[in-house]
């Protein structure tokens, strides 16, 4: 057997040191990434309890999917879409005076129907689509819409 020898002026203790040094640090390591006993029992059981708690709100909903799909299935020949609610009427339109000029005597009353963006001059007795230019004043305007008894609108 071979003898080891240790060089002149190292003592047999002094050549332990750097074992024990990297003895100390191998302990320091393994305290800190190895997991302690019971927080991996908690963390672990945490997750567990939400999946199984997704897992059960999922096949409850697919359950109600399934029973849906069995009254009323994807593909057949007698299936027709769900009928849905008519849509509102359109509102009313509703004509709009925006402003007067008035020249040596004429007017020309400005004015708007509420489903258009157009601005219009109309003058005494012309027709807008259903409204008829009675007489135009210094701020107001009347009109009869069709035929019926004149309306005053004034400037907004």
């Amino acid at each position: 057997m071979k003898r080891v020898t240790l060089p002149a002026g190292i003592s047999g203790l002094q050549a332990l040191l750097p074992i024990a040094i990297l003895g100390a640090f191998t302990l320091g390591a393994l305290a800190i990434w190895l997991p302690r006993g019971d927080v991996a029992t908690a963390s672990s059981a945490t997750p567990a309890t939400t999946l199984d708690r997704r897992l059960t709100d999922r096949n409850t909903r697919l359950a109600e999917l399934v029973e849906a799909t069995d009254t009323r299935p994807v593909f057949h020949g007698t299936r027709r879409p769900i009928a849905q609610a008519a849509p509102a009427a359109a509102p009313e339109p509703v004509l709009s005076l925006m402003g007067v000029i008035s020249d040596s005597g004429e007017k020309i009353a400005f004015v708007r129907i509420s489903t258009a963006p157009d601005l219009y001059s109309v003058g005494k007795g012309d027709r807008l689509g259903r409204w008829q230019i009675v007489d135009i004043g210094t701020e107001e305007v009347l009109v009869s819409k069709d035929g019926n008894d004149p309306v005053t609108l004034r400037i907004n």
